[in-house]
């Protein structure tokens, strides 16, 4: 499976090590990106608000390749990708709910709502942690396609030679 193919396709299978190491480079870009931002912000290079809009587009900007991982990689637990929606989700509402006009007409509901939702996302990540990186795929061809890595070395020769 190519790049490409790993991070922009929502077709096929992907194994929990494959999907382990995309992820953990997203998380390390993530967290990367907050701590230069807040280290900018902290010492006067960044407005508050250019600080928030980095952290939104680099959020947008990894939501379709991460989702298109945990897409595949439900379906190597022989689950529907739509169980990754869940996420992305979520990330979105507690996006939409921090605007000005959404706390203005939610009024005191808005900070108990907030964390919930804050809350809510913990929770499915941990939830996700789980499910994608600790379980292992379905053994053989599922409905979404063949075992998306060899497990034997006879097949991995049969490949080299």
């Amino acid at each position: 499976m190519r790049s490409g193919e790993i991070f922009l396709s929502f077709e096929g299978r992907l194994d929990r090590e494959r999907w382990l190491g995309a992820a953990g480079l997203f998380a390390a870009l993530v967290v990367a990106t907050y701590l230069a931002t807040w280290l900018l912000w902290r010492n006067g290079a960044l407005s508050f608000g250019a600080r928030e809009a980095i952290r939104t587009f680099v959020q947008i900007a990894l939501l379709v390749p991460w989702f298109a991982l945990d897409w595949k990689r439900f379906h190597d637990l022989g689950l529907s990708g739509r169980w990754a929606m869940i996420c992305p989700s979520l990330i979105i509402l507690s996006r939409a709910w921090g605007w000005p006009a959404v706390a203005a007409r939610a009024g005191s509901l808005h900070e108990p709502v907030g964390t919930a939702i804050g809350w809510a996302q913990f929770a499915v990540a941990a939830w996700l942690a789980y499910a994608l990186a600790y379980r292992r795929g379905t053994p053989g061809p599922n409905a979404y396609g063949p075992v998306p890595k060899m497990r034997s070395t006879s097949e991995a020769d049969g490949l080299i030679s």
